[in-house]
């Protein structure tokens, strides 16, 4: 063909070819412009009846026009001959740059969000890929991601499946078989049956996983042993491949790749969101280290929109201050954690195992150990650990012995449950942890409408069992219709997923178990902690806080007295209304109402942290750690409370244990390397900013920690760099730099600039990248202006007492 001429196209080489056909460069002599030009194979194009059903599909696929696929121009004959024009696109097919040890977490985050986009668009307009594999993805030269060949596997359907490749690619593209490549295919296209855009999903999960990892999750040496593993393996979690993946790109590839379609993310578009939401959560450095600590799931907010949405501490601290340069060098002492103190008034409830006959009522089991956790929760000489530590042994086949002293509890509740249609049995077991032996148990086979019954007995007997003295009567939980009970915990169990498309579920479930009993106080509360984890990620912000303001509102008053309606109207005027003494007020009834609840104590201690009273705040997160001792989340935000206590070494010993606890989490790093510009150390400081993920906070704690070692003019450079890069986004960063190198006009200069900024990310005042700032009268002015004056702080009362400590 090379040198022929077909219809006004001029074949000039050879690019590829496979089951659809040949694949040449041309040149279009109308338009002056090289096109793709793929001749059909013989068969198809013999076929009337085929040839009339791809013209059909071809002139769908035609309609597709989006900036990550690549376009279809026309389908033409000449000389006998059928052929496709299409957009050439130069570059590499993704299967030749992938690495056996798979792409950098950036690449990995822009071709899937691109993929799924691309998906999204086809999918839309009722096209399926049916092949897609990083041959038929295209990286060119500019790092454009573009997707061929969509639709174009449908045409040949009733072809044979092929063995693992059986094609050969010569740079475009490498032609699959007629229903696909069978390393990438879906278990429902091996099986023969029919395909919807859910298959798309299963092959995109599988292109996310190799591009992550650099192998396939599923393997074998010949197409049986292949298509057995697609059909029946779990594939390796990716964590365990790479340990610096975030752990919820495994969640999101492990969503992708459920063998039935029902459980798969529903459509491309949240994939895409997921994707881009993580991406954005990394880039600001908060991901994992803040936002509103609900006992279910928080979204930072402490931001603007756009790309630092969710910016907050993590990001700001990282500076540290010049101000300190002329200090001698001090080396952090090697820390290890702390082990928690046992107590024989100690306990932990673990997840208690679902024994229902079909083996699909673990949100019931996992709910009703929770209910029971948090009537234990709520007696104040009971130490009670967290439901994120104690539930996180749930599968495993740990010692009880080991849990204990893990947990530092003397004591252990565990149980199951079974329910079949309105029936329910629910059994019980105290144990002594340290001896393994069983203080108490007991079987319980109700009705559902006793559910609750069940539960305040099961807790009265574990309190009159460790023998606790109590200053009233052992809490009771707050009978509602149980079909909602039911409802409720679904949606609880949901929201923890943390994936737009369960949260969204989340509010389905909510509503209607609101639609049963419309008077359900906690399920209000769950709405609006909902709400405010959809706000500014799949919600306007806006709407998603008012959303989650007015439940909050509805389950007040059904109960004056529920602390975590008060709770979520503490958070909203925090983070949303940045109106401090109104979360004071709402912090401070919340506390009242349950001076007990961990996380309610964790998110008051934001609210000390923003009053300057940083101590206080340490101290409510020691506590909190304490009852929370396998929660990486907790350590980071410990760590972030001991750096703005300037209490360095404690700073980076707790952000140690949060990587211990979670090796993939990237907050630490950052306050690390602050709390090692703190103490004098730059070589160390530079070497941890080096192993941060987020660039400009790389950048910027590298500008810093080469100027405490001398390097000026590096130094300089990345200053320059930030401010090219990201200064017009975050000006009150450059304005700390530049007071942290004793510049105090140009740290004003960049201040006004800060002021200027609509919905601008609030200002890190006590951050001791400011110090040399505070005795100007300028910066005093500035503090009056956003309320922030030692004089307008102090106008806030708001005392928080850490349980037990009588203070």
């Amino acid at each position: 063909m090379i040198g022929k001429t077909l219809g006004h196209y001029e074949v000039i080489a050879l690019l590829g070819k496979g089951g659809m056909g040949e694949v040449y460069r041309a040149r279009d002599t109308k338009l002056k412009r090289d096109v793709a030009l793929k001749v059909l194979p013989a068969d198809l194009a013999s076929d009337p009846a085929r040839l009339e059903r791809f013209q059909r599909e071809a002139e769908t696929v035609a309609g597709l026009s989006h900036p990550h696929i690549v376009t279809l121009h026309s389908v033409e004959e000449d000389q006998g001959i059928h052929f496709l024009t299409m957009e050439l696109v130069e570059g590499q097919g993704l299967d030749e740059i992938l690495t056996p040890e798979g792409l950098p977490l950036p690449k990995v985050f822009e071709i899937g969000t691109a993929v799924a986009d691309a998906l999204a668009a086809a999918h839309e307009k009722g096209i399926v890929h049916r092949d897609l594999k990083p041959a038929n993805v295209m990286v060119t030269r500019d790092g454009h991601v573009k997707v061929l060949d969509f639709g174009l596997a449908k045409l040949a359907e009733d072809k044979p499946a092929p063995d693992l490749e059986v094609t050969e690619a010569l740079g475009l593209t490498q032609e699959g078989a007629i229903l696909g490549t069978v390393p990438y295919m879906s278990p429902e296209q091996l099986r023969g049956q029919d395909v919807d855009h859910r298959s798309d999903i299963f092959s995109l999960g599988i292109l996310l996983y190799e591009i992550a990892t650099g192998r396939r999750p599923f393997q074998g040496n010949n197409n049986a042993d292949l298509t057995s593993s697609i059909l029946k393996d779990t594939p390796s979690a990716l964590s365990q491949l790479r340990p610096d993946l975030p752990r919820h790109l495994g969640r999101i590839v492990a969503q992708c790749l459920e063998k039935e379609p029902k459980d798969r993310y529903h459509s491309a578009v949240d994939i895409r969101n997921e994707l881009r939401g993580l991406r954005r959560e990394m880039e600001s450095g908060v991901s994992q280290a803040t936002g509103p600590i609900s006992g279910v799931h928080g979204a930072p907010q402490k931001s603007r929109t756009g790309l630092w949405l969710g910016i907050a501490a993590t990001v700001v601290v990282l500076a540290g201050l010049a101000f300190f340069l002329g200090r001698g060098r001090q080396t952090p002492q090697a820390q290890t954690a702390k082990t928690p103190a046992l107590s024989d008034k100690s306990i932990a409830v673990l997840a208690f195992a679902d024994m229902s006959p079909g083996k699909d009522q673990e949100y019931f089991s996992d709910g009703i150990a929770e209910e029971l956790l948090n009537l234990l929760a709520k007696i104040p000489e009971l130490k009670v650990i967290s439901r994120s530590s104690s539930f996180s042994y749930k599968g495993k086949d740990v010692p009880l012995k080991q849990i204990g002293k893990e947990l530092g509890v003397a004591n252990i509740l565990e149980g199951s449950v079974r329910k079949a249609g309105n029936q329910v049995r629910i059994s019980a077991q105290l144990i002594e942890a340290g001896t393994d032996t069983e203080l108490w148990s007991k079987t319980y086979d109700r009705t559902l409408d006793d559910i609750f019954a069940i539960q305040d007995e099961i807790a009265a007997d574990v309190v009159s069992q460790l023998k606790v003295t109590l200053l009233g009567d052992v809490p009771k939980s707050k009978a509602v219709d149980p079909q909602a009970y039911s409802l409720f915990l679904q949606a609880r169990n949901v929201s923890r997923i943390g994936s737009a498309e369960s949260l969204e579920r989340a509010v389905k479930l909510h509503k209607q178990a609101l639609a049963i009993d419309a008077d359900y106080a906690a399920a209000w509360d769950g709405l609006a902690n909902v709400y405010i984890n959809q706000s500014g990620r799949t919600r306007p912000r806006a709407e998603g806080y008012e959303l989650a303001r007015e439940s909050a509102k509805k389950a007040l008053a059904i109960d004056p007295d529920d602390a975590k309606g008060y709770d979520r109207l503490g958070w909203i005027a925090l983070m949303y209304d940045g109106d401090l003494a109104a979360a004071a007020r709402y912090y401070r009834r919340a506390l009242d109402l349950d001076p007990n609840d961990i996380y309610i104590l964790a998110n008051a201690s934001d609210v000390l942290s923003e009053l300057g009273r940083s101590n206080e705040a340490v101290a409510i997160m020691e506590y909190v750690a304490e009852r929370d001792p396998l929660n990486p989340t907790m350590f980071m935000k410990l760590g972030v409370r001991y750096y703005y206590a300037r209490q360095w070494k404690e700073a980076i010993a707790s952000c140690r244990e949060a990587q211990r606890l979670s090796p993939d989490m990237f907050g630490p790093h950052n306050i690390i390397g602050s709390s090692l510009v703190g103490m004098g150390d730059g070589k160390s400081a530079l070497d941890e900013f080096a192993l941060v993920q987020i660039e400009p906070v790389r950048v910027l704690g590298s500008a810093v920690s080469l100027r405490m070692l001398g390097r000026r003019q590096e130094s300089d450079e990345k200053l320059r760099e930030f401010i090219d890069r990201w200064g017009g986004q975050l000006p009150e960063l450059v304005a700390g730099i530049y007071a942290q190198f004793g510049d105090v006009e140009k740290a004003f200069e960049w201040l006004d600039k800060w002021q200027e900024i609509e919905g601008r990310v609030p200002l890190d005042y006590q951050d001791f990248s400011y110090d040399s700032l505070r005795n100007d009268p300028r910066w005093i002015k500035l503090l009056e202006k956003i309320g922030r004056s030692p004089a307008q702080l102090n106008a806030i009362k708001f005392e928080v007492k850490v349980p037990g400590s009588g203070a």
